[in-house]
């Protein structure tokens, strides 16, 4: 079959794949011209569609149809991009397209035998008198202000483990989303403080209650964050470049540093640097999705191993700096992420047991 370069007639194809009118011997054409290496997104232009708004539906739907995932789990599009058909995952200046079809790698249909299903929302409990409770709820937790007599404070735990998360509602109304691997303390009742003031191991998303009265803090390894009344994130992993803090909505003190809004305070051994990040990337997590913008293969290979509870292993140490982008949702099995991946044709992912081992394309 002759290659497909004609760009009008591809843009044509590709409305037509959009729609799902291709005939067999069109979605012939269009699959060989998925099947050739492309360095550029291919456009719809925009007589194809009414307007944006129903050019954005359209692609939302056909996605929606392709994985078979209801809404609330459909992979999103980054803003600005409603005219690429089908983007995923991107690798450098080339891209990756979400291809009918497509055919599955050995190694990946392989690993279908031996998958492995996404996290859950599961925590564990520890209360101040050391009781231990399982939460498996999917509905948040919510613990009431309890004032104590003694006035000493008693403080209960909240664990996930690598495959869980969780949301829970502290004494105060604050809302707090913890991810796999992660932990807060806090304590049964804030009365018997003049503050409220939190501990926490791995990521935690804050939406705190306003109290002018009773500042809140989280502390973390090197690290105090002051607030009054906001939406931010804390990753600190002790796997991680340093601790990440994250403003989405108000303001935060960060080791005495302010910090604003769609800004970013990484702390590593006490030194701050500050940076203007894209919010959504990092809150991802909490909203069901993987989403990644120029990320590495390593650091987008710890957040896998977190939610699936696996073990990586990469033949060589050259795959850990490949760089991705793009958005997939993170309710499916290890397997379907790793397709993804590997569509971009830069490494081959294999499942053994709890192992995912990254190989270079031979």
């Amino acid at each position: 079959m002759a290659k497909t370069t004609d760009k009008t007639r591809l843009q044509e194809l590709a409305h037509k794949y959009l729609q799902g009118n291709l005939t067999k011997e069109e979605k012939h054409e269009f699959d060989h011209w998925f099947s050739q290496t492309t360095d550029e997104p291919l456009e719809i232009p925009a007589s194809y569609a009414k307007d944006e708004l129903a050019h954005r539906q359209l692609i939302f739907n056909r996605i929606r149809k392709e994985l078979g995932t209801s809404p609330s789990r459909i992979v999103t599009l980054w803003r600005g991009i409603a005219a690429a058909v089908l983007v995923v995952l991107s690798i450098g200046a080339g891209l990756l397209y979400f291809k009918a079809n497509q055919p599955t790698s050995k190694q990946i249909a392989k690993a279908n035998k031996n998958d492995i299903a996404p996290g859950n929302n599961q925590a564990t409990l520890t209360l101040a008198n050391g009781k231990r409770i399982l939460l498996s709820s999917k509905e948040q937790s919510v613990y009431k202000q309890v004032d104590r007599k003694s006035g000493q404070l008693e403080f209960n735990t909240l664990t996930t483990a690598k495959g869980e998360q969780y949301q829970v509602i502290l004494p105060d109304g604050t809302h707090v989303w913890l991810n796999a691997a992660s932990s807060i303390k806090f304590p049964v009742s804030f009365t018997a403080s003049k503050e409220r003031r939190v501990f926490i191991t791995g990521e935690a998303y804050f939406e705190v209650t306003k109290d002018k009265t009773k500042p809140f803090k989280v502390v973390s390894d090197d690290q105090l964050v002051t607030v009054y009344g906001t939406h931010f994130d804390i990753n600190g992993y002790k796997d991680e470049a340093g601790t990440r803090t994250t403003l989405l909505e108000g303001s935060v003190d960060v080791n005495g540093t302010l910090l604003k809004p769609a800004h970013q305070a990484i702390n590593v051994n006490g030194e701050l640097k500050i940076r203007s990040v894209d919010t959504e990337n990092i809150i991802a997590w909490k909203n069901g999705y993987f989403r990644f913008k120029s990320e590495t293969l390593e650091s987008i290979m710890r957040k896998i191993s977190r939610w699936y509870d696996v073990d990586v292993a990469f033949q060589s140490p050259a795959l850990k700096d490949i760089e991705f982008g793009g958005v997939m949702t993170k309710y499916v099995n290890v397997s379907k992420v790793l397709e993804m991946l590997e569509l971009t044709g830069e490494a081959s992912f294999e499942l053994k047991g709890r192992t995912i081992i990254i190989k270079n394309i031979n």
